[in-house]
């Protein structure tokens, strides 16, 4: 529901009462169009939650300004700690010309939805001056200008060039000038003005609905109230004007002036409408409704509660739709990818389990030797390690002898032997994440409220499946970015360095690095150097972990499209860079190789330390 000026006028005498000559003490943005006033009141509040004299406490009071289209918000509450803000120019110069100063008054003007404060910044010398901070509440073209005595626009919290709006432009050194309207003050208009609105109606307007004839021409009302009018004299928003009995006229002017009465009375009833089934806030009124009557009820002593109460519960609703949103297609996108990955890792193991054949082809072959010679393709013999003791046909290496046939059989038996172990932990590993994340995703089906999301959301950030948002804030040097490789922890708890560029590959390997750290790079191709710190004691770092960094290596070079990368690796001892030489390049020695194939996947599980 949008700010009218029935909410602004109630607020209006709210504000007064408790800002009026108040001191801004300080101003904060929190959001791209939301600015909050620190304002320290210098008398007493008559309000029923204020009610000891502020001079004796002092307390100190945030006034909230939203002029974001989709979330248009204006109340104040005692002061509290805020924990992310924002800068912008116009921030800037708001803290410069306002804090120190007074807010002398506060307009609504013609009953438009705008508000006018009035404030006298503070000067130590030099003669007084007048600024006016203007709010306004106008949907898209919502605004908050900061304009001087001679109504000459200082700064605004959205900038409207005339190639945005070439009959209303706002920006800095431009006159001020009011939102255009050809609407009319609704507390001005008397019986005959009213009556008229109906009886001037050309025949064209004969068909339109009274909803639209209202709202085009009473200014400041927002949908829900000009419906308001319309239901208290029991008509219907879809009348047609010609179809009005004069009877009906005079009961929707009764209807009109009794509202407006009560808002010139000051006379409002501020309640909150809550759906009778969720619970959730449907709409607020400030007035007397009767379009909410199948709702539940929350009264308000005064309209800031009621305000203060409807935004900050509509901003938690907001939250808790981001944040089901994200946790949803986070736990649904990792779930799937985990639950294809355990599939490949069960492949695998299976393929793996047949290792126990290689170890077979290379006794018999050792227990054949003398039958066989280099060349042969293939032979043939009796399987003694099976029960049957059935004949079996072993492919042979013509390039090889018989023993090398053997030994080549017993290597890709201890190969497969060592990759079932290692798929065995990453298959366990992620049956683990897997169970984590489907107990996360019934929590999250469990409870929707604000705080249980929020820890369940922490939770993913902690996993690293969802990158923490953060407060745009001033920007790091270029210099420390250009220098700072990816540090990774390993399965095994090992840190890995990664440099992204010939900068950081020489800061990593010639500052950071010490000389048992394991240094890694791709064989005769460009690429990334890549550091495993050491433990101390000369520890030396699992296969795991080698194999990981070696995985990184081969990522971060030229070669990760090719099916086989070598990759070599040494201590970072037996790696020097010659005199003169380019960025990025070294010499190295005592090395040893491994031939890796990229897994992307693989590169994905390893989460990045900040």
């Amino acid at each position: 529901m949008s700010i009218d000026s029935i909410g602004l006028a109630a607020l209006r005498k709210e504000l007064l009462e408790v800002f009026s000559q108040g001191e801004i003490v300080n101003i904060f943005q929190v959001k791209k169009y939301k600015i909050i006033l620190e304002v320290k009141p210098l008398i007493t509040s008559s309000l029923s939650n204020n009610t000891t004299p502020l001079t004796e406490n002092r307390k100190l009071f945030h006034l909230h300004l939203s002029l974001d289209p989709s979330e248009m918000e204006i109340y104040f509450s005692e002061a509290e700690n805020i924990p992310k803000t924002i800068t912008s120019p116009f921030l800037t110069l708001l803290q410069k010309q306002l804090i120190g100063g007074k807010i002398l008054a506060i307009e609504h003007p013609d009953f438009d939805r705008i508000l006018h404060f009035i404030l006298q910044p503070y000067l130590k010398f030099g003669q007084s001056k007048k600024l006016i901070l203007i709010a306004e509440f106008m949907g898209k073209h919502s605004n908050l200008i900061l304009i001087n005595e001679n109504k000459i626009i200082e700064g605004s919290i959205k900038l409207v060039t005339s190639r945005i709006n070439r009959f209303r432009e706002v920006s800095p050194g431009e006159l001020y000038l009011p939102p255009p309207s050809s609407s009319l003050n609704p507390l001005k208009i008397d019986q005959e003005n009213f009556l008229n609105l109906f009886s001037s109606s050309t025949s064209k307007d004969k068909d339109l609905n009274l909803y639209p004839l209202l709202q085009h021409h009473l200014k400041g009302l927002n949908p829900q109230s000009i419906r308001e009018i319309i239901f208290q004299a029991n008509l219907l928003p879809e009348k047609k004007i010609g179809e009005i009995l004069p009877e009906e006229l005079e009961s929707l002017w009764a209807s009109f002036h009794k509202i407006m009465e009560d808002i010139k009375q000051q006379n409002f009833n501020p309640t909150i409408f809550l759906d009778p089934i969720s619970k959730k806030i449907s709409s607020y009124s400030l007035i007397e409704s009767v379009q909410f009557s199948q709702e539940s009820k929350l009264k308000f002593a005064d309209a800031n509660s009621c305000l203060k109460y409807f935004f900050r519960e509509k901003q938690k609703e907001r939250e808790v739709l981001f944040l089901t949103r994200e946790i949803e297609n986070t736990l649904h996108k990792n779930i799937v990818k985990i639950k294809e990955k355990i599939e490949g890792y069960q492949e695998q193991i299976e393929e793996a389990k047949n290792s126990e054949e290689y170890k077979i082809r290379g006794e018999l072959i050792k227990s054949n030797l003398g039958r066989l010679k280099k060349g042969d393709l293939e032979f043939t013999a009796i399987n003694y390690y099976s029960p049957q003791q059935e004949e079996i046909t072993i492919p042979l290496d013509s390039s090889l002898t018989p023993l090398q046939n053997a030994q080549l059989y017993f290597k890709k038996y201890r190969k497969a032997k060592d990759s079932l172990k290692i798929i065995t932990e990453r298959l366990k590993s992620n049956q683990l994440k897997l169970a984590r994340l489907e107990e996360l995703e019934r929590l999250s089906r469990q409870d929707n409220t604000l705080p249980h999301l929020q820890n369940i959301y922490q939770n993913l950030v902690k996993l690293g499946l969802i990158k923490e948002t953060t407060v745009p804030g001033k920007k790091q040097k270029k210099e420390d970015n250009k220098l700072r490789p990816l540090k990774y922890i390993s399965k095994d708890g090992w840190e890995i360095y990664v440099g992204k560029n010939n900068q950081q590959n020489d800061f990593l390997t010639l500052k950071l690095a010490s000389g048992n750290d394991l240094w890694l790079h791709t064989k005769n191709t460009p690429g990334a150097h890549v550091i495993i710190k050491n433990k101390g004691d000369n520890q030396t770092p699992p296969l795991d972990t080698l194999l990981q960094a070696a995985q990184l290596a081969a990522y971060f070079s030229k070669t990760k499209k090719e099916d086989k990368v070598v990759v070599d690796y040494t201590l970072k001892k037996y790696v020097k860079k010659p005199k003169k030489a380019k960025p990025g390049m070294v010499i190295y020695s005592q090395e040893k190789s491994l031939l890796i194939k990229v897994d992307p996947e693989e590169i994905k599980d390893l989460i990045p330390s900040k």
